[in-house]
């Protein structure tokens, strides 16, 4: 092996600790809320640019296809140029920008340059799987031990709980909230279920994913649940052998096990959330998008802080939305390019892989992404990496039954 490639490979590992076992950060603030909107420079993404960076210099191809990648580099050019418009005359916010940038490059970056993450000693996908079980076994412990939220910021640890008498439980770890860290969870079981031959025995898969499940109970996110049967179910439908399918009794009876306990969790949503308004989202979406249209340049250092009156009783700091929060953050334009560049992804990679397991995966994130603020710039790039795991890297390793 190389020493270029162990370089490459120690540095990709490198990501991994510091993005799920010490995610450290900067930030102009330190509250927990503020400092999530507002997360500067990263050591997570220090490692990852440079990992594109060794990529890049090592597996460099003239003859590589540039061109079918233009449009997609036009659009992320295009989103910079307005983002620094806007942010030079009005918003001052510029590392957003910077790490959207990181977690955007890196996507063409995995395709056009082989990430080669499975072969031989230095497995980096055994390693990031063994990576994220314990970062979530410690996440239990956490709970256990009465706390909701770590941060680790200007170079502080924060430990937060929740207030006492708040309306519901909920767990976020060492994510923003507990949407990012049930979206986060949901790819993290894509990811096993992709590559369980990458575990030991069944015994260490099935564990692993308990450690999952049960974290995502722990969020309260029922849209997390409703997201991971979507995975589970895409990935039965690839495993089966569709030419020679007869109905037999083993298959009624999971179908059955299967609308039981897709009924428990339509029950706990309808007892908990508005279904008509999708939990007052709709409510939400038709104030946010009138105050779009009034600051069409963004909110910038406002977001977070001024809030949005939705109804006569109801009140909201930000849009609940993915897609949306990025116009309002940072104006239109900017807004509309990120929108596009991330739709782009989701098409491409479905389009790509033809799973099903890929399409529930994007059907699960595209929920998550949709009804709240589930996603923050810094964990833009795990989530594109497993993305780019599970519809287009091709398991050439040998894996252990």
């Amino acid at each position: 092996m190389s020493r270029v490639k162990e370089w490459d490979s120690w540095v990709l590992k490198s990501y991994f600790v510091f993005t799920l076992l010490f995610p450290a950060f900067y930030s102009p603030y330190t509250d927990v809320y503020l400092s999530a909107y507002y997360g500067g420079f990263s050591w997570a993404y220090l490692f990852l640019s440079l990992y594109m960076g060794i990529r890049i210099v090592k597996k460099w191809d003239q003859e590589k296809p540039w061109k079918k990648w233009l449009p997609y580099i036009l659009l992320l050019a295009a989103y910079n140029l307005f983002s620094f418009y806007f942010n030079y005359k009005y918003l001052h916010w510029y590392w957003e920008q910077i790490n959207n940038t990181v977690a955007f490059l890196l996507f063409p970056v995995l395709i056009l340059f082989d990430a080669g993450m499975g072969e031989g000693k230095q497995d980096n996908i055994r390693f990031l799987i063994h990576c994220i079980v314990l970062s979530n076994a410690g996440s239990i412990f956490y709970y256990i031990l009465g706390y909701t939220n770590l941060l680790i910021c200007n170079n502080q640890f924060i430990f937060y709980k929740l207030p006492p008498y708040y309306y519901e439980t909920r767990h976020y770890w060492i994510y923003s909230h507990k949407s990012e860290y049930a979206l986060m969870l949901v790819a993290f079981i894509a990811l096993f279920v992709a590559y369980r031959k990458k575990f030991k025995s069944r015994l260490s898969y099935g564990m692993s994913l308990l450690v999952l499940l049960v974290c995502l109970y722990l969020t309260h996110s029922w849209t997390g649940i409703v997201g991971v049967l979507l995975i589970f179910i895409g990935d039965i439908l690839d495993r089966m052998d569709w030419k020679n399918f007869r109905l037999r009794r083993v298959h009624i009876f999971a179908s059955g096990i299967f609308l039981i306990g897709s009924g428990i969790v339509a029950a706990k949503i309808f007892a908990e959330r508005s279904v008509f308004t999708l939990g007052h989202r709709t409510e939400i979406w038709t104030a946010v998008a009138k105050v779009i249209l009034k600051y069409p340049q963004g909110w910038g250092m406002r977001f977070g802080e001024s809030l949005i009156q939705v109804t006569e009783t109801r009140i909201a700091n930000n849009a609940h939305n993915v897609f949306m929060n990025a116009a309002l953050r940072f104006s239109i334009p900017a807004g509309i390019c990120f929108t596009v560049l991330f739709i782009g992804i989701v098409v491409y990679s479905i389009r790509k892989s033809r799973s099903f397991l890929s399409a529930g995966m994007w059907l699960a994130l595209l929920i998550l992404l949709n009804m709240d603020y589930a996603l923050m710039s810094l964990q833009m790039g795990l989530l594109f990496l497993i993305v780019y795991l599970v519809c287009f890297y091709k398991r050439k390793v040998t894996y252990v039954e």
